[in-house]
């Protein structure tokens, strides 16, 4: 066998050998089970582990935007006519997530604190100077309090309001209404009642403070668990509301999620802020800084009533405050106080609640909540999440003030909390992206290596046959001489016996060749 023959059999079997391999691979999926596997032992909540310290202490700022609706008709209101408010906003805070963790392999506990600190160029305003007027939430929480208590009760309440002049309606700084003031009506009841805090404010003692201590699954055991809340403040279960389907805590907080997500799943977040459980289904892919992501939104069912989603019953204070479509009443988690959630303007609420008050205007790009999520990673790389307080506001049998209220569902303030993924974070995510999406790619390679080596193999196996069919071509002739020679001609001895020349050795005659004879 000649080299050139070693060659093209070598070739032909390194060939085989690469494209078996490359398609065995690409069919099984070896390489993509393999990344899959990495991805999910890397993403765990567990000290040494890719996303732990990011995690504890998440680099990208948060941003924390307030807008409060300015009642610009209390006199026209209190008469019967509808209540009219303007924006004003918004107030932005920068905060940082500092949690502190304590794992033990499958669960981690960790408080979440959190520090706010005011950004001016990003506020259309200083908040210890401007002012709002809107709802007095605590007289209406006090008022709401002893309604069904006895007439001398709502009596003493009525001399208290009227004594530290606290009407139904306030005018406030900014500053107060977010981080706190002393009121007056709560002051009064406090001497009488310890246990109620003479202080109010929508985010008073959250600055510097942590909502309590989670336990959270660290997806050791299985990556569906990654970030899942096991219990909240030693509790598995809340006592808020009506039925254990409501009661339930399931999903994340809002700052983890399994990696490999799918378009077809519903993610869980449990909100200590809704005191509940909510969910976001998905809606559309995008892209942030050149990641691809998934963004999942909560549907209209998350705060459907009763009638729209029979599983939202359980969500009902009583049967006779199971208020509509795009309301939840949080008063049970808020010390009694008549708080309703929504999201901004009633978006995805009903419209009687938006045409009851002027001023509102629901809009899809500017009220929804929304999550991006990178669906290999499971990392966000952009998120807002935008809830409305609002006071259930009405008449009150034994306090005068309230004679010409209708029932509504006022509006007092909604937040925008965002956050979007920083470079420095998108280069890490960007480089691990990569090197999941090549790795799986790499039988391709093999198979690519094996179909040039085909060419090759195909290229030998021609130039081979062409050559041999060209030898075979070849033809062998003599000249024509000696053919005339060859025939004419014999060599034979001069006689049958050698002579011996000692000095040119035996002779060699030639004669003439005779035809044979019959």
């Amino acid at each position: 066998m000649t080299r050139r023959s070693c060659t093209i059999y070598a070739v032909g079997i390194i060939c085989a050998a690469l494209l078996a391999a490359g398609i065995g691979l690409t069919v099984s999926q070896v390489f993509r089970t393999f990344m899959h596997n990495r991805l999910k032992k890397e993403i765990v909540l567990v000290e040494g582990s890719r996303v732990f310290e990011s995690w504890k202490k998440p680099p990208p700022p948060v941003y924390m935007e307030f807008f409060f609706f300015n009642v610009t008709n209390v006199d026209e209101f209190l008469s019967g006519a509808k209540p009219e408010v303007t924006q004003v906003g918004p107030y932005t805070y920068r905060y940082k997530d500092n949690v502190t963790a304590v794992e033990n392999d499958t669960t981690v506990a960790a408080y979440n604190v959190k520090s706010f600190v005011f950004l001016r160029e990003k506020s259309v305003g200083d908040p210890a100077e401007d002012s709002i007027t809107n709802v007095n939430i605590p007289a209406w929480a006090v008022m709401d309090k002893v309604k069904a208590s006895s007439f001398f009760k709502k009596t003493i309440v009525t001399m208290w309001m009227n004594a530290v002049k606290s009407g139904i309606f306030t005018t406030r700084t900014v500053h107060e209404l977010l981080w706190g003031y002393e009121d007056p009506l709560l002051a009064r009841v406090a001497s009488t009642s310890p246990e109620v805090e003479k202080y109010f404010g929508l985010m008073y003692k959250k600055n510097g403070s942590d909502d309590g201590e989670f336990i959270f699954h660290t997806g050791v055991e299985n990556y569906m668990d990654y970030g899942r809340v096991e219990t909240w403040r030693g509790q598995k279960m809340l006592t808020f509301w009506t039925s254990n389907h409501s009661n339930t805590i399931n999903g994340s907080d809002g700052g983890a999620f399994h990696p490999l997500l799918e378009k077809n799943e519903r993610i869980y977040i449990f909100t200590p802020d809704l005191c509940r459980t909510i969910y976001m289904d998905f809606e559309k892919e995008v892209e942030v800084k050149g990641i691809p992501a998934y963004r999942f939104t909560p549907p209209r069912s998350v705060l459907a009533s009763k009638e729209e989603n029979p599983d939202n019953e359980g969500y009902c204070i009583s049967k006779k405050e199971c208020l509509g479509t795009g309301l939840l009443k949080i008063s049970n988690c808020r010390k009694g106080a008549p708080v309703v959630a929504s999201f901004p303007h009633f978006y995805l609420g009903d419209t009687k609640y938006v045409d009851a008050i002027k001023g509102m205007s629901p809009q899809h790009e500017h009220h929804q909540t929304f999550l991006d999520l990178n669906p290999t990673t499971g990392v966000i790389v952009r998120a807002s999440k935008r809830a409305q307080v609002n006071v259930l506001i009405n008449r009150i049998t034994g306090f005068p003030s309230t004679r010409g209220v209708n029932e509504t569902v006022f509006p007092v303030m909604f937040l925008n909390e965002s956050v979007v993924i920083d470079d420095v974070s998108a280069a890490r995510v960007q480089k691990l992206l990569l090197i999941v999406k090549l790795v799986p790619n790499f039988p391709i390679v093999i198979v690519g290596l094996g179909g040039i080596l085909l060419v090759v193999f195909i290229i030998l196996l021609v130039r081979a046959r062409k050559e041999k069919n060209e030898v075979k071509r070849i033809v062998f002739t003599k000249p024509l001489y000696a053919s005339s020679s060859e025939d004419d001609t014999a060599y034979s001895p001069v006689s049958t016996k050698e002579k011996d020349d000692p000095q040119n050795g035996n002779y060699i005659g030639l004669s003439s060749k005779e035809d044979p004879k019959d």
